[in-house]
């Protein structure tokens, strides 16, 4: 009995560090270190700790995401599981920083787009969803920057407050090589980044570095419902814009090839 009660509250444990290492907290886990490695090690070795567990794991509707060298990657079940991100805890978080709306709004949804890039996905299941990186992003608010170029002179598919938003991120650099300095200003990846960070600190995303050098971020199920419940009618509003601009491109791309070809 003593060694289950001993086995009870080292599985407890693992999930309690895994809480606060999921949640992005290194400062948190700092110094559990030690103790997170021996119960990783016993999570691998031992069926009957790792079946004990998993048990726990269900019972506070949590789903163990990946086995993770500094502890175990975790997320809600549901969207209205007591663990799970939600968009008030995001904005708390957000509204510490300096970040305009207008600046991080279009980075939002650029990343939104680029994870639900058709309605099916944001029914799909999470696991089935691929992962994204920071280019993926910077490809998509060029395309929203820019929606309007390829339209003839006078003509306009954004609302004046959208074209205002536009307007103001094509005067953002795309990077810029001193940002790690203080005010040496925004950047579009400077932006992509902070909002990336955010949201893996709230449990939105998770991130992984399969390549050294590349973080590469999927999905948690507590993103993708709080983008299908909460945010849906900005995010759709701009993947409307994003889709409309590419088709505008292929177009003119088709027809400039067309005029080539006819002088030949």
């Amino acid at each position: 009995m003593e060694n289950h009660t001993e086995s009870l509250h080292a599985a407890s444990r693992l999930i309690y560090l895994s809480l606060i290492h999921s949640n992005g907290s290194r400062r948190a886990m700092a110094p559990f270190a030690s103790e997170m490695a021996e119960l990783l090690q016993r999570f691998q070795s031992q069926e009957s700790f790792r079946q004990m567990v998993e048990t726990g794991l269900k019972a506070m509707e949590l789903r163990l995401l990946a086995l993770e060298d500094k502890g175990l990657r975790l997320s809600a079940r549901r969207s209205d599981s007591f663990f799970a991100a939600t968009l008030t805890d995001y904005g708390k978080l957000l509204a510490r920083s300096d970040l305009k709306a207008a600046e991080i709004l279009p980075v939002h949804c650029a990343i939104a787009t680029a994870f639900f890039p058709t309605e099916a996905d944001l029914d799909a299941p999470v696991e089935d969803l691929g992962a994204i990186v920071i280019v993926d992003v910077m490809d998509i608010l060029k395309r929203f920057a820019l929606a309007e170029s390829a339209l003839p002179d006078g003509e306009t598919r954004l609302h004046p407050q959208v074209k205002s938003v536009a307007e103001r991120l094509r005067l953002l650099p795309e990077d810029n090589p001193d940002r790690q300095r203080a005010g040496s200003g925004t950047s579009w990846v400077e932006l992509i980044t902070i909002v990336l960070d955010h949201m893996v600190e709230t449990g939105y995303l998770l991130a992984f570095e399969e390549t050294p050098g590349e973080v590469e971020y999927r999905p948690t199920p507590a993103y993708q419902t709080a983008l299908r419940e909460g945010i849906v009618y900005a995010f759709h509003a701009f993947r409307d814009i994003v889709k409309a601009a590419s088709l505008e491109e292929k177009n003119t791309a088709g027809s400039a090839a067309g005029e080539g070809e006819s002088h030949v």
